[in-house]
């Protein structure tokens, strides 16, 4: 077997490849490269497919959830509640504020926010809360809704992972008073570069982030009415990605349809738990996230047959160097602390083909066979 890669972005240019040059010739002869019209329309489509109001592209996911809690107006030593188990970016936001991240444990099953800890997490000094969704799965949305209702506390989805899933009937890009995509290449909906959005019902948080994303300047007068930053995606890119949205619930079919081959698969290997998928949840497979015995082993087995996996996330939030310079509260992270030697991803993109998925799953039954 050839060489699997953990992603497929050259097979997705290989399969779109005349449409995607015929974007980049369509949107390159009208010389409008940045905020083009192509963004505004792919914002308007982007918050509708999640049933929000309001849309803001920006440069990335990190500067969404930066730009997001601004408006939520957290401020220097104000404590933010989020998840210790994610991507860095998703406590960085928190830290340039200069507050503190309050790291919120995980359920081990599910890998997601533990709401329980996470309520029992608030104190007086809480002013937001980063709600993760992870690996594509959903958080419990109405849940942290009222939590955060309760104590008055505004919510910041970090939906970075998770776009096209849903908790019952309400899509994930639709909590609290902002959402936070990603477009990173590594995610189902994918720029070929950088790129975010906030998503929000609020209109004052929509003119704010609006402003804030091009040095405070209002587009309409033309005048700079607040510091801000220079966080625009291009038009070439919002037009690939309306391109891609197309195309989205095609993708999350084939990655469902590859996640249940896996589970199918590896169901009765005693060595491996599989990921859960919940009967309220629809689980979009950003990441096949696996529990597994000698986990190091078995990755280094898939390594030397040609199969690249990935482990998220191998510390804690709070255990990455950086931090050890910043001020934080981790407490009680037992959950974490269950997974996080434990955990493996297996290669999933739409490209991948039946064979390579049967040769994984094979290799994975040899490993735990020898």
């Amino acid at each position: 077997m050839n060489q699997i890669n953990f992603f497929g972005k050259d097979r997705y240019f290989q399969a779109y490849s005349e449409d995607i040059m015929d974007i980049v010739r369509k949107v390159y002869s009208h010389g409008k490269v940045v905020m083009g019209p192509e963004v505004e329309e792919f914002e308007k489509k982007v918050a509708g497919f999640c049933s929000r109001k309001y849309g803001i592209a920006v440069g990335s996911c990190t500067d969404a959830l930066h730009l997001s809690l601004i408006a939520a107006g957290v401020k220097k030593d104000d404590e933010v509640l989020v998840t210790g188990l994610s991507f860095i970016a998703s406590t960085t936001c928190i830290v340039r504020l200069g507050a503190v991240p309050v790291f919120v444990d995980v359920n081990p099953e599910t890998y997601m926010m533990d709401l329980e800890d996470l309520e029992n997490k608030i104190t007086p000094k809480t002013k937001a809360i980063v709600a993760v969704d992870l690996f594509g799965d959903a958080l419990n949305i109405e849940a942290v809704e009222t939590i955060g209702k309760r104590h008055n506390i505004p919510i910041i989805e970090d939906a970075a992972q998770s776009i096209g899933s849903r908790y019952d009937e309400r899509k994930v890009g639709s909590m609290g008073l902002c959402s936070c995509i990603s477009f990173d290449p590594t995610k189902i909906l994918a720029a070929q570069s950088n790129g975010g959005a906030v998503l929000t019902d609020d209109e004052d948080v929509y003119r704010k982030i609006s402003k804030m994303r091009y040095h405070g300047k209002n587009m309409k007068t033309g005048e700079f009415e607040m510091l801000g930053f220079n966080t625009r995606l291009s038009s070439l890119q919002a037009a690939l990605l309306s391109y891609n949205l197309n195309r989205l619930e095609s993708w999350i079919d084939r990655h469902r349809e590859i996640a249940k081959m896996y589970m199918d698969g590896l169901a009765d290997v005693p060595q491996l738990k599989m990921p859960l998928d919940k009967p309220n949840t629809r689980h979009v497979y950003h990441k096949f996230v696996m529990k597994a015995e000698n986990r190091d082993g078995l990755k280094k087995w898939l390594s030397d047959n040609n199969v690249q996996t990935m482990v998220h996330y191998e510390n804690a939030l709070h255990e990455n160097k950086l931090f050890g310079q910043y001020n934080y509260r981790a407490e009680r992270l037992k959950g974490i602390e269950q997974i996080k030697d434990v955990v493996l991803s297996l290669p999933v993109h739409p490209w991948l083909k039946d064979e390579e998925v049967k040769y994984i799953v094979d290799k994975v039954r040899e490993f735990y066979n020898k």
